[in-house]
């Protein structure tokens, strides 16, 4: 094979994953897995008439949807749901639906802020943009990925005090008010509109500031980054802050888009991919990022514990949790 026929392989390959994230869309938006989860072999008719649809283009999403091992052929030309995906369609449509919803949006701003005809989306619209996309990480986090972690979960019940340093708009704190109602929750958002509508929506303490500028000392039973912390500017020292605020026996939990050593090049694209749409808009040096191993060898310099280390975890994000000796 020539370079060129390499470089088309290639090429297609970022095609087939663009057209996927419309296909999982457009099933998710409008209903169509839903229903045939319902009501599997279902022909595209059928499925069409029931949600009231035009009956040729439900067709051709079946047909779509087949090729990219969405949907799997029943008996007498009918349709069900892939063995496997249930579980992994609501929080993976989740990030399909954003990512669909922002590219026109993504691209208008992307070109205005290149040519410098415009300053970048605020930090507060492109979290509300993200909204679905973060909700379905967080979600991975406090009601799947934690309960899986018996000493973290015991920690949390046991706990008085969580502090989430970036915590955006509220959306993880919301989480955990639901879900852990005796913790007293404190957020540290850097941006003055994002805190304001995390205070409003969760009624938690939010403070507006750096984590390289927060002066707490053993306060917190548990503090949190959720895709956070290579957004600091300096997060080495936003760590180590981070650490001096938990007592004795804390809990340090990270989440992170954290690059990772001997990474498969697809996992790579998604990270860096990631870090152009997403980071850009929010630091300085927007494709920084920090190696999982470095948070690691602080850390445990500083006599942090390992409790536990995921680097790839189904559904998330990168993740450590530590314990302060």
């Amino acid at each position: 094979m020539t370079e060129v026929e390499q470089r088309w392989q290639q090429l297609r390959g970022y095609y087939e994953g663009f057209w996927a994230t419309w296909l999982l869309h457009v099933g998710r938006e409008l209903g169509l897995f839903r229903s045939l989860l319902d009501r599997p072999e279902r022909s595209a008719e059928s499925l069409a008439q029931g949600l009231g649809y035009e009956s040729d283009y439900v067709e051709v999403w079946c047909r779509a949807a087949h090729a990219y091992d969405f949907l799997a052929p029943g008996q007498d030309e009918t349709w069900k749901v892939a063995a496997g995906w249930e579980p992994l369609l609501s929080g993976t449509g989740a990030w399909g639906s954003t990512y669909v919803q922002l590219s026109n949006r993504v691209y208008e701003t992307l070109e205005a802020v290149f040519r410098g005809r415009a300053l970048p989306e605020s930090s507060l619209n492109l979290r509300l943009h993200l909204a679905e996309g973060l909700k379905a990480s967080y979600r991975w986090l406090w009601l799947e990925w934690v309960p899986s972690l018996p000493e973290l979960q015991q920690k949390l019940l046991s706990s008085k005090r969580l502090i989430e340093f970036g915590c955006g708009f509220g959306l993880g704190l919301e989480i955990l008010r639901q879900e852990y109602p005796h913790l007293e929750l404190t957020g540290l958002e850097w941006d003055y509109d994002c805190a304001r509508e995390a205070e409003r929506v969760t009624r938690a303490v939010v403070v507006v500031g750096l984590p390289e500028e927060t002066s707490y000392r053993s306060r917190f039973d548990v503090a949190v980054f959720h895709r956070a912390l290579a957004l600091c500017q300096e997060p080495e020292v936003a760590l180590r802050k981070a650490v001096d605020s938990l007592r004795k026996g804390g809990v340090l939990v990270i989440a992170s888009e954290s690059e990772l050593a001997d990474a498969p090049q697809q996992t790579m694209r998604l990270r860096l991919g990631e870090r152009f749409f997403y980071q850009m808009f929010h630091s300085s040096n927007a494709l920084r990022s920090v190696a999982l191993d470095d948070i690691e060898g602080w850390l445990t310099a500083w006599g942090m514990r390992k409790i536990h280390r995921d680097d790839a975890p189904i559904g998330g994000s990168p993740a450590l949790v530590y314990a302060k000796a």
